[in-house]
């Protein structure tokens, strides 16, 4: 009990602390847009240096780090697994046996049927790493001998590798495309003990086909563990600066109004950022004057072009991955990632979406963000088996074919008693007409974006 009293007086002390810090420091750095604007006047000159510097305030982060996968399975006996931990990275994991090595000699895709497609993602005794959406050939160089011919036009969204690394397989789930490669320069041993690794939990899967996408279902039961973060909200200043402080607008006059809840500062070159100030939702757009050669923008352009976009922003990338690509919106959506499970917000808590046209430019992203993991309330929670979840649906009369996909993820919500604490609870989500629904919300018919507690 004593041990139980002393904890909770440190953890108290702890925020306390944390709440005068952030007081002092946003007092000292509380200065008006304008000036911001007169400081990347001044330093346009050598834009390169100050977001180097910025970057050094941060996690530093490679382009291979956020284009990762988002989970590892496993295919051994009948049924493919998915490799959880609570304290093991499974994709480092994954990707720490394959370092140095080389994939080689990739072949042109080959289009299968769906059957011929989901026994290769069976294929026995093998690990399949998962991306969040497609991705392009480009993005993975550190880990290719030498691009495929004709990879501009190429793309996958998983990768399937036999335990002793002789068969590989790169596979795009909506054309049903297989490209054949070897693997090369790899530690066998090293690789083939990923799935021998002792503190990884199993969990069973399978795959179907629903309105087109691949969607992966739990055949059981999954307990989820419940986190706690405190949370830095940035001063929107320093996105003025970042954002609207480029050299274009070095000479241009930045003006700012504000207008039912919303402030939006704007200069005479196209640009302007606004931020809500209830949710602190944060919209940059640039209109720019001469940028026709987007139009030609292949997917590996949109990846690694908004990969410099969020670097740009100077937040941490610690949790973040690469999570969705809308090829017909040109949006790129990047999200913090805990344990493996994305952090889904109404409000796009730790969510960060780049969208990249022939003649603008939109970045969406929240002015807060996660920081470091506190004591968690609560016990882990044990989600249903997938199916189980569709009957409720049915049952609320929601339609299941504007259902695109379902996976499991962390709501945000604000913790009952201390304010820069919040609360990650995990849940299963729906992209019901192709937005992301908390499955609960959605069987209630309560407006997600409505909910106070909600980040």
């Amino acid at each position: 009990m004593k041990n139980k009293r002393l904890n909770g007086w440190f953890l108290h002390t702890i925020l306390i602390l944390a709440v005068l810090f952030s007081v002092v420091f946003t007092a000292l750095i509380w200065v008006t847009p304008v000036y911001f604007q007169h400081l990347a006047g001044m330093a346009a000159s050598d834009k390169t240096k100050v977001i180097n510097d910025d970057a050094n305030t941060t996690d530093k982060k490679k382009l291979t780090d956020v284009y990762r996968p988002v989970s590892i399975t496993v295919m051994d006996k009948k049924h493919p697994s998915r490799l959880l931990s609570n304290r093991i990275d499974v994709v480092e994991l994954m990707m720490n046996s394959l370092e140095k090595s080389k994939f080689t000699e990739i072949e042109e895709p080959e289009t299968v049927s769906k059957n011929e497609y989901l026994k290769l993602m069976r294929t026995p005794n093998s690990y399949q790493l998962n991306y969040g959406s497609e991705l392009s050939f480009g993005v993975l160089k550190q880990y290719l001998a030498e691009q495929p011919a004709k990879s501009e036009n190429y793309s996958f969204d998983r990768i399937v590798i036999s335990y002793d690394g002789s068969k590989v397989y790169f596979l795009e789930d909506a054309g049903l495309k297989v490209y054949k490669a070897k693997l090369t320069k790899y530690d066998k041993t090293k690789l083939n003990n990923v799935h021998k690794t002792k503190g990884l939990k199993r969990y069973k899967l399978s795959y179907e086909y629903q309105n087109g996408r691949l969607i992966q279902y739990y055949e059981d039961q999954i307990t989820v563990p419940r986190y706690s973060y405190l949370y830095n909200k940035e001063n929107v200043g320093m996105y003025v600066t970042r954002l609207l402080g480029a050299e274009k607008s070095s000479t241009s006059s930045l003006t700012t109004r504000e207008q039912d809840g919303v402030t939006v500062y704007s200069d005479d070159s196209g640009q302007k950022l606004s931020i809500r100030d209830k949710t602190g939702l944060i919209t940059y757009t640039d209109y720019l004057t001469d940028e026709t050669g987007r139009q030609n923008w292949t997917l590996d352009d949109h990846l690694t072009n908004d990969f410099t976009d969020l670097e740009q922003l100077g937040v941490s990338l610690a949790d973040v991955k690469y999570s969705e690509y809308d090829m017909q919106e040109k949006n790129v959506i990047y999200r913090s990632y805990i344990d493996g499970f994305p952090v889904i917000s109404a409000r796009d808590f730790g969510t960060y979406q780049i969208k990249n046209r022939v003649r603008s430019k939109k970045l969406v992203f929240s002015q807060c963000s996660l920081q470091v993991p506190v004591p968690a309330a609560g016990k882990a929670v044990t989600l249903k088996q997938t199916n189980e979840i569709l009957p409720e649906l049915q049952n609320a009369d929601v339609n299941l074919d504007k259902i695109s996909d379902i996976q499991i993820g962390y709501t945000v919500s604000q913790n009952s008693t201390a304010s820069l604490v919040i609360d990650l609870t995990p849940t299963y989500f729906v992209k019901y007409n192709n937005v992301w629904i908390n499955y609960q919300d959605l069987i209630s018919g309560k407006k997600w974006e409505d909910n106070d507690n909600e980040f």
